[in-house]
């Protein structure tokens, strides 16, 4: 896979008092696209439940660089930049293009599995772990402890 984008339209949900769009619904443009992502490789939210696993996430760093507003239609991507060789912990970038193509923001997300009943982080389970490389990488991309 080389890339995997979605084109979002900005509804007046998304934006704020500032007539700009809000900060969490970055995080939530973000999230969809990595779900749609996993879904297209496979690992739906079904899937996952059936073998015991979820994502966690740890951390999530959203950097502004222009203001998108109500009706802008935007393109969001996801990019896999570092994972661990068993899968279990993954650091994913989205980027936000404004529709002249200049860049609005990055969002980077690090997380990890979690075991649904031990409710303990885990690897990933060996039949998903060749899926996870066909993810989209970043330029920088790192796969290590």
């Amino acid at each position: 896979m080389d890339n995997f984008s979605m084109q979002f339209e900005v509804r007046w949900a998304d934006v704020d008092a500032n007539r700009h769009m809000r900060h969490s619904a970055y995080n939530d443009y973000a999230a969809h696209l990595r779900v749609k992502l996993l879904k297209a490789i496979d690992m739906d939210l079904v899937t996952m439940a059936k073998h015991n696993f979820g994502p966690v996430l740890f951390r999530e760093e959203t950097i502004f660089y222009r203001e998108l507003n109500m009706g802008d239609v935007i393109t969001v991507d996801a990019r896999l930049q570092k994972t661990r060789p068993d899968g279990s912990r993954w650091t994913f970038v989205h980027s936000f293009t404004k529709p002249d193509g200049k860049l609005a923001a990055t969002v980077t997300v690090d997380g990890a599995w979690m075991d649904l009943a031990k409710r303990k982080l885990t690897a990933l389970p060996e039949q998903f772990l060749e899926k996870v490389f066909t993810i989209p990488q970043t330029e920088d991309f790192l796969c290590e402890e």
